[in-house]
């Protein structure tokens, strides 16, 4: 039971109670059910398959593991979701095996859901795709175009192909407003992001994401020591670049050969 409910319980009517003391008691019961969370947290959370210098990465389905995370506990969210197409290059000899979770369209939104509640509120995401957010408590979406300076190989063989991909920036809301975006971007700039895409033998994962992007949107959305999300979290570039950036970061992937990679990159300090 809460102190300020069994105190209320034994006064006597007639006699008042200080306000004072009750809003005490209040804030002490607040104190004791975050103890409590935070503890019932650990226990259910996972050791981190990599935990080093702030950056920490979980192999696990995000789906279970952020709900165990602490609330409002980052500040700016990087992702990159399977789009849910079973997306495997043609052209590789050596073919990656289709990803997890890259069959299932509605996964992206499902667990930005869960996500919302670990981001502080009015602070940004960076989600790799296009996706419908209606009924999800975000607001101030702008569409930015990633220009791989290169363009890409697909089964389409028409006459154009795609060198670009979307990114969808959004803010989280507090429940019942449109997100504003507590931290504006660092330069007011334009929805065109030029990076060349990671080709050849240097591909380590089949959606593999050029540091330097990543870097650029954590630079632009956070502050130095604050702490980037990534639940999606794959060879662990987001991680990568959140730690040359100065900031914290937490990653989640649910396939070991991925996180066994992330996690050797993260050691020997590849950019």
């Amino acid at each position: 039971m809460r102190l300020s409910g069994w105190l209320s319980e034994r006064v006597p009517r007639g006699v008042n109670v200080p306000e004072a003391g009750m809003a005490a008691l209040g804030a002490q019961d607040a104190i004791a059910e975050e103890a409590c969370d935070a503890a019932e947290r650990r226990a259910g959370l996972p050791r981190p398959y990599y935990e080093d210098g702030g950056i920490a990465l979980y192999h696990g389905d995000c789906r279970e593991i952020l709900p165990l995370l602490k609330r409002q506990s980052c500040h700016l969210v990087v992702t990159d979701p399977p789009y849910g197409v079973a997306w495997r290059s043609g052209y590789r000899k050596v073919k990656f095996e289709v990803m997890k979770g890259d069959t299932d369209p509605g996964l992206a939104v499902e667990a930005t859901k869960l996500a919302l509640r670990v981001l502080a509120e009015r602070r940004h995401l960076y989600v790799f795709g296009r996706y419908d957010w209606d009924g999800v408590n975000v607001g101030r979406s702008a569409e930015l175009i990633w220009d791989k300076n290169a363009m890409g190989l697909s089964h389409d063989r028409g006459a154009w192909s795609r060198s670009h991909e979307y990114i969808t920036f959004l803010c989280s809301a507090r429940p019942g407003e449109k997100g504003r975006g507590g931290t504006p971007a660092r330069l007011r700039r334009g929805t065109v992001l030029r990076f060349g895409r990671v080709n050849g033998a240097a591909v380590r994962h089949p959606a593999e994401k050029p540091v330097g992007l990543l870097r650029e949107l954590i630079e632009s959305s956070s502050r130095m020591g604050e702490t980037v999300l990534d639940y999606f979290a794959g060879i662990g570039s987001t991680l990568v670049a959140a730690r040359l950036e100065g900031r914290r970061a937490i990653g989640i992937e649910i396939e070991e050969r991925w996180c066994e990679m992330a996690a050797e990159r993260l050691r020997a300090g590849d950019e």
